[in-house]
């Protein structure tokens, strides 16, 4: 496990990812908030064509006007208990 300060990371970002691809962890540092970095694949971010039909229909929806407004934490409460 390395934990380094913004500064490091910044001054180091290669080695860092070089780092994580072999397995370490690595945390970085910032304004009492701590970061890891973890790598990521490509297929994990590609939207999928049944999440694109999803996006679609909401989109859909939303120009026919057919959405909810909720305004408040009542509002939200009030929803969520009629369900």
């Amino acid at each position: 496990m390395t934990l380094l300060t913004i500064t490091d990371f910044r001054n180091n970002m290669a080695n860092s990812f070089d780092r994580v691809d072999a397995g370490e962890y690595v945390f970085v540092s910032r304004r009492n908030q701590l970061y890891a970095i973890v790598p990521v694949q490509k297929e994990e971010l590609a939207i999928t064509p049944e999440l694109a039909k999803k996006i679609e229909k909401a989109r859909q929806e939303f120009r026919g006007g057919n959405t909810i407004s909720l305004k408040t934490h009542e509002d939200i409460d009030r929803y969520f208990e009629s369900m």
